[in-house]
């Protein structure tokens, strides 16, 4: 039977799967350390959106904070089971195909709920640059966007839960994967197109759209301070592309040499670069309250607080800004 529950077929396989490996203490180590900073700065970034009340002023930092909510779940739960695989070389969850499976689960939904808040930030810069109000594009709250996020997110998962074939544990990448059968291949392509492709497309068609904008008026933008966060744009370009080695890796064939290899430390440094995005961010996404800090305020949705003309004020402020543009 499948479903929530395993059939015997599907336990005695995963239990005779490859658990082990060679240890990296020294690897395990420094992938603490990297971890432990980027635990450090979500947690700051988020504390401070929270104590300045930044939410209530800017949009952005809705989703920035939401950002670096699920980066602390990545960090704090997904790495640690990692970091003892590395550690030990022997598969934490090996006891539990149950587990295996939640793992992956929970590692598809935290990865493409921080895909969709990437993209819901992308949108938000774009809207800032082209002088459009938010509400005029999304049409939903920032929280209920987030909601949904995890919503999507959760149902593009489910499979991982109710199939015992989707998921297997990859000895090379020290966590638990797709598998190489029919089902497993059909998630692993539903998740890169709903969960990396799609929201990477248009968040990298919102950036383009940003330098495209910078570019054509760059007097401008240097005179309003803007001008220089174009290398921002940049780094946030090369956020989908740090998973794709693990993405690669799991695609592989299982008989693979480098799918089934248990000593080759670069297969665990794709599953290490996977994360990255969840230890960059703060430093990223916390230049960008302050560079675009200015300019994302006229696109905040106080409106509903504010007496009936004050955001009129605004808007005509930030519609002159435009007409020099």
């Amino acid at each position: 039977m499948y479903g929530l529950f395993n059939s015997s077929e599907i336990d005695e396989e995963y239990y005779n799967a490859t658990h082990t490996s060679a240890p990296s203490p020294i690897l395990a180590l420094i992938f603490t350390v990297i971890c432990g900073i980027g635990v450090i700065g979500n947690a700051s970034l988020l504390v401070y959106i929270i104590v300045q009340k930044l939410y209530h002023n800017f949009i952005s930092s809705h989703f920035i904070a939401h950002l670096c909510f699920t980066n602390l779940i990545a960090l704090l739960v997904l790495v640690p089971v990692i970091i003892h695989n590395v550690f030990t070389g022997v598969n934490l969850l090996q006891a539990s195909n149950w587990l295996c499976r939640v793992q992956v689960s929970l590692t598809v939904t935290v990865w493409t709920v921080m895909a969709m808040m990437n993209l819901c930030i992308a949108g938000v810069h774009l809207l800032t640059f082209a002088r459009i109000h938010y509400e005029q594009l999304f049409g939903l709250s920032p929280t209920k966007l987030c909601v949904l996020s995890w919503i999507i997110s959760w149902l593009l998962s489910l499979p991982s839960l109710t199939n015992g074939h989707v998921a297997i544990y990859g000895p090379a990448v020290r966590t638990c994967v797709f598998s190489h059968s029919d089902s497993g291949l059909k998630f692993l392509t539903y998740t890169l197109i709903f969960g990396v492709f799609i929201p990477a497309l248009f968040s990298s068609f919102a950036y383009f759209r940003i330098l495209q904008i910078l570019f054509h008026s760059p007097i401008v933008f240097q005179s309003l301070g803007l001008y220089k966060s174009r290398f921002l744009v940049y780094f946030f370009l090369l956020g989908p592309l740090y998973a794709l080695p693990f993405y690669i890796l799991t695609a592989l064939d299982p008989t693979d040499p480098l799918r089934i290899s248990q000593n080759t430390l670069w297969t665990i440094a794709c599953t290490m670069i996977a994360f990255v995005p969840c230890i960059v961010a703060p430093l990223l996404y916390g230049a960008s309250i302050f560079i675009i800090k200015e300019e994302d305020m006229a696109l905040t949705a106080r409106t509903h607080k504010a007496p009936p003309g004050a955001y009129h004020h605004v808007a005509q402020q930030h519609n002159m800004q435009a007409q020099l543009i």
